[in-house]
């Protein structure tokens, strides 16, 4: 087959469907290069394969599933593996087969064994060098090292004895054109779990394109350099545990622990000036025989007390918090705090300073601003608002991305409270 032809034509459906690949020639091999998006894998088709090539026109790669969507049929070719019929966990699954009806649409879902035209992509499947974290289509190997097996140990053949291969299908028609496939494979996933705890689900990888927002380095140290002596103060164990998990948890997750801390440690809270006055009262000698305008005036003392909840955390904040060392986490991170942020899920985040802030402007205005951020950014994750409003932070890359910023701020507040409540 002459490359000019290759080249030249003869793969142009396959190119216009995937866009996100390059097709090459290189000795005697065809080379589709990032078939599902990442440049840790590739297929290496003999140019004497014609059929192998011939047949890339009828497939599309989408770098959101380890799959071969064939456009031929409207069949999505989920790669999944080798079972074992014997197993108890496999028996209920490996030949399922269901119905899924959505959106008007009868969808055939079922576990068979792979296409012939996967085993034949498979088969020039080649893993290369990367940095990338997560890899493509891990699932192939399998299925081209079953191809290949006198030129394998004896341990991979081991493995394969007794096993059969298994693909998961799902007759998706124009989901698997319209850009709408993900919606379809999330639903068919909760129903998978649903009836069946031990089901394999279809794995959709985040795209995380959205957005070039990227991690921020947060500053080292607080005070400038490790202090050389340390006054270790017992912290309540609720506090302890908080921040402890916090600080080994995804962003979205240590927002919310960290945010606990705040919660944790307002519903306790009790003002200094109200200890103060409780505590002279009781200190009265006269006391034992009050009358009832001393009873009345404890009452008061209580009465003052009975702050709301949001109230009695931002005293907590104000009270155990130094606003300049949480403005060093800010000023880090200026230019990401200074300018309106849009979570995927509808939620906007207004600047919490502007770019002239200084750290003088920052101490008279920190609070209630900063509890009232925090605030809102805790709800959206939390609270599902009506669909109208629509106003959430969906768990998405994306969205941790942008919540990493808060981390910094948010540990530095909770870290205060633990060290002064």
């Amino acid at each position: 087959m002459a490359e000019q032809e290759i080249l030249g034509g003869r793969l142009v459906s396959f190119t216009q469907k995937n866009p996100h690949c390059s097709v090459s020639i290189e000795g005697e091999h065809l080379l589709v290069q990032e078939p599902w998006g990442s440049d840790d894998a590739r297929f290496r088709i003999p140019l004497t394969d014609v059929e192998t090539i011939d047949e890339l026109n009828q497939i599309r790669f989408n770098p959101r599933f380890d799959a071969i969507i064939h456009d031929d049929s409207g069949i999505i070719e989920f790669m999944y593996g080798f079972l074992n019929p014997e197993d108890e966990n496999n028996k209920a699954m490996i030949d399922r087969r269901f119905v899924a009806h959505f959106e008007g649409n009868a969808i055939e879902c079922f576990f068979a064994e792979p296409t012939k035209r996967m085993f034949r992509f498979a088969k020039n499947f080649e893993r290369l060098p990367s940095d990338t974290p997560n890899r493509s289509a891990q699932q192939l190997i399998p299925f081209r090292d079953i191809q290949k097996l006198d030129a394998l140990s004896e341990a991979i053949k081991k493995y394969f004895v007794g096993k059969v291969p298994r693909n998961f299908f799902i007759k998706a028609g124009e989901f698997s054109r319209n850009g709408r496939l993900d919606v379809l494979a999330r639903h068919i996933n909760f129903l998978l779990c649903y009836y069946d705890r031990r089901s394999p689900v279809v794995v959709i990888h985040d795209m995380d394109s959205a957005t070039e927002l990227t991690a921020c380095k947060p500053i080292r140290h607080i005070e400038g350099e490790f202090p050389k002596e340390l006054v270790v103060q017992p912290i309540d164990e609720i506090i302890l545990k908080l921040i402890e998990v916090a600080r080994s948890s995804q962003p979205r997750f240590a927002f919310l622990y960290f945010y606990q801390v705040i919660e944790y440690a307002g519903y306790y809270y009790v003002d200094e000036g109200t200890k103060k006055a409780l505590r002279n009262h009781l200190k009265d000698p006269a006391l034992i025989s009050c009358g009832e305008e001393k009873i009345e005036d404890i009452f008061s003392i209580f009465n003052e007390i009975n702050y709301s909840d949001d109230v009695k955390m931002r005293k907590v904040i104000e009270e155990h918090c130094d606003p300049s060392v949480i403005w060093k986490e800010i000023e880090n991170d200026k230019e990401f705090f200074s300018i309106e942020h849009s979570f995927l899920g509808g939620f906007e985040l207004k600047p919490l300073v502007s770019r002239d802030t200084t750290k003088a402007a920052w101490e008279t205005m920190w609070m209630p601003k900063l509890f009232d951020q925090l605030t809102k950014i805790r709800n959206a994750i939390v609270h599902a608002r009506e669909r109208r409003e629509n106003k959430v932070i969906l768990p998405t890359i994306p969205n941790n991305k942008m919540l990493s910023h808060y981390i910094p701020v948010i540990q530095r507040v909770a870290e205060q409270i633990a060290l002064k409540t």
